[in-house]
């Protein structure tokens, strides 16, 4: 008898967990909005090259290393600044940049970037440009300004075309840092 009560019960609890269940079924997939993922300094990914060299070459305390060193305390220095003068990334995977940043040198404001473009190209030949500033300035020595733009395709290379400075015969930069935003 027992055992009879005992199966009666548990037929009744099954009974009412199949009717709460039924009442659970999804009709349509929920879907979450998630942040969007962080972006990422990829400058040490790519493989620097510059139409001028340091006359020193690129081993030189002030060679071109220096630019994407990751300390803003050395810079890259030329001695022969023209306006053609370009820094470029080359990556081995396409990356999304939407955003890069120009550190002031140690010295001499007038050899500074003032006016420069930023190209995006995946075969080193077709250039897009994807941003243009004019008459930029740094609030002092070793500062460090943030460039975002829009850019919705992604480059495996990236070049700085730094067509005028402060003025001087030289040019002189401490840092350019790229970040790319994961898609």
């Amino acid at each position: 008898m027992n055992v009879l009560k005992l199966t009666r019960r548990a037929l009744a609890m099954l009974c009412i967990a199949l009717i709460f269940c039924s009442g659970c079924k999804k009709d349509k997939q929920r879907t979450y909005a998630l942040l969007p993922p962080d972006p990422e300094d990829v400058t040490a990914q790519g493989a620097l090259s510059v139409s001028i060299e340091n006359t020193g070459g690129p081993s030189a305390a002030e060679g071109s290393p220096k630019v994407t060193d990751g300390d803003i305390t050395t810079k890259f220095l030329i001695f022969t600044y023209d306006p053609t003068f370009w820094i470029q990334l080359k990556f081995k995977q396409a990356q999304h940049i939407t955003s890069y940043t120009l550190t002031s040198a140690n010295d001499s404001p007038s050899r500074d970037p003032k006016s420069w473009t930023l190209s995006g190209s995946n075969d080193g030949s077709a250039w897009t440009v994807l941003d243009t500033r004019t008459n930029e300035t740094f609030a002092d020595r070793e500062t460090t300004n943030n460039y975002t733009f829009t850019n919705d395709k992604t480059y495996t290379y990236y070049r700085l075309n730094i067509t005028a400075n402060g003025g001087s015969a030289l040019f002189q930069m401490a840092e350019w840092r790229v970040t790319n935003v994961p898609q």
